[in-house]
């Protein structure tokens, strides 16, 4: 079987987890509900454009910091978004782990 076989294997694994499929699940409820789906996708430019100044060096002004928890408050307060936030964290430590687990077997941890 070729690597790319075997990657595709690993794919179907992973779509079969519990952990996409709650995350999947969570997503459409996202999706499927435009009010919600709008306020996450700001949160989330908001947190990408904080993190992008916060990269580059500069310091984050205050009132942006303060603008991004209040609306972190806002959005979490959502129990669709709650539930999507913690599935994504489960997904996400599980793909870590499958990453931790290819660099130790290649001996490039």
């Amino acid at each position: 079987m070729s690597v790319y076989d075997q990657a595709n294997v690993l794919a179907k694994g992973i779509r079969e987890s519990e952990q996409y499929k709650l995350l999947k699940k969570n997503k459409d409820r996202i999706e499927a509900d435009q009010q919600i789906k709008k306020m996450f996708t700001d949160y989330r430019k908001q947190q990408f454009e904080l993190q992008q100044i916060h990269m580059s060096g500069q310091q984050v002004p205050e009132e942006k910091v303060k603008a991004l928890k209040k609306m972190h408050e806002v959005v979490t307060a959502n129990q669709t978004i709650r539930d999507f936030v913690e599935a994504e964290h489960r997904f996400v430590t599980m793909m870590a782990d499958i990453h931790k687990i290819l660099m130790d077997g290649l001996g490039l941890e």
